[in-house]
């Protein structure tokens, strides 16, 4: 097989492969770890499919958070990877890559299991990270760059917190804190959609134009396939999550002219003839 595939004269640190055992074993533990949580969190509760979308985004929200902290830790611990991101590995990166690919895992299975609704682009999404994350994984090739895409995950905390406090009991007493939490959420979920989502993307493709002789034609090409498809979701992503925001919006107003012809009703009903 072509060497090119593996390593480049140009790159800068020395090609380290690490057994694909290794891959395996954190796959394995991760998807049982989720397992794990499912279950804690199910409880007693026998019907199942009523809270199955409370479950699976709450374990999204734990994987992204997770996700984030690893990942902020092996840029501190490890900052050559800015240096080289093609070439750069270690075994702390080796293991988020893989922690994440037995998430997805995971949650692709519990997706066709329980969902009740149309989840195809979330299965075709996952699909394509779990090949571009496994295909990285057992050639330790490209490291650097899966972390950046992984970056995404930030996004993915702020994009699911959205449900999280809607579906669960308000962290604070007062309802002005609550009501400053969403907005901070609205705020940041935004913010990191772009930077992180759209950002991550642009990056991506950059460096497939500039280093592209790097790497061999059909990775390259391949790779490509895999960050145009991650864009294009973004952009469906991108218009669900403006498309919810606007109705949310006309929603509240419409109850609020309700609200406000209840009152006036009553208001009138109390004045004396």
């Amino acid at each position: 097989m072509h060497t090119k595939i593996y390593f480049d004269e140009s790159d800068l640190f020395p090609y380290e492969p690490i057994s694909p055992i290794w891959m395996i074993f954190y796959i394995i533990l991760t998807f049982y770890f989720f397992t794990i949580c499912n279950q804690k969190l199910n409880g007693k509760n026998k019907n199942k499919k009523i809270h199955w979308l409370h479950q699976n985004t709450l374990l999204s929200f734990i994987h992204a958070c997770i996700c984030s902290a690893l990942i902020l830790i092996g840029i501190i611990c490890a900052p050559g990877i800015f240096q080289d991101p093609l070439s750069h590995s270690n075994h702390f990166n080796y293991a988020i890559l893989a922690f994440s690919t037995g998430y997805f895992i995971y949650d692709f299975v519990d997706c066709l299991q329980n969902s009740t609704d149309s989840v195809f682009p979330i299965l075709i999404h996952h699909l394509i990270v779990i090949s571009f994350l496994s295909h990285v994984l057992y050639y330790t090739r490209n490291v650097g760059y899966a972390i950046y895409g992984l970056s995404i995950e930030v996004n993915s905390i702020f994009l699911h917190a959205r449900r999280v406090i809607r579906w669960y009991p308000p962290i604070f007493k007062s309802a002005y804190h609550n009501h400053l939490l969403k907005i901070f959420i609205d705020i940041g979920n935004y913010l990191t959609f772009i930077l992180f989502r759209f950002g991550i993307v642009y990056v991506g493709l950059r460096a497939l134009y500039i280093q592209g002789e790097r790497v061999h034609p059909v990775i390259k090409a391949y790779t490509v396939t895999i960050v145009s498809s991650m864009g294009f979701l973004n952009v469906i992503l991108l218009y669900r999550l403006l498309k919810s925001q606007f109705k949310k919006k006309s929603k509240n107003k419409r109850e609020k002219q309700s609200e406000d012809k209840i009152l006036m009703t009553d208001n009138h009903i109390l004045l004396p003839s």
